[in-house]
């Protein structure tokens, strides 16, 4: 994923960004089955914070991309790059 991809997709889609993660990290001779995103959407709240596992997947794309977010004094980000 590139760091634009990502930005468009943090702010237009929360879920679409772990979806993303769970997609690069999945292993078949491991995990089974692959879920589609639907899937994902409906079991993935079932198992996990996804509050929690959104703020780590952020974090760690924010590392890996190299990205920089300015916020106002109230926490809005002002600008991401």
């Amino acid at each position: 994923m590139t760091k634009q991809q990502y930005f468009q997709l943090k702010q237009a889609d929360p879920m679409g960004v772990v979806y993303e993660y769970y997609k690069e990290r999945y292993d078949k001779f491991k995990h089974k089955p692959f879920l589609t995103r639907k899937e994902f959407d409906t079991f993935a709240p079932m198992c996990i914070d996804v509050n929690q596992v959104y703020t780590k997947v952020c974090q760690h794309y924010d590392s890996e991309l190299n990205c920089v977010e300015l916020r106002d004094k109230k926490g809005n980000p002002i600008m991401i790059y």
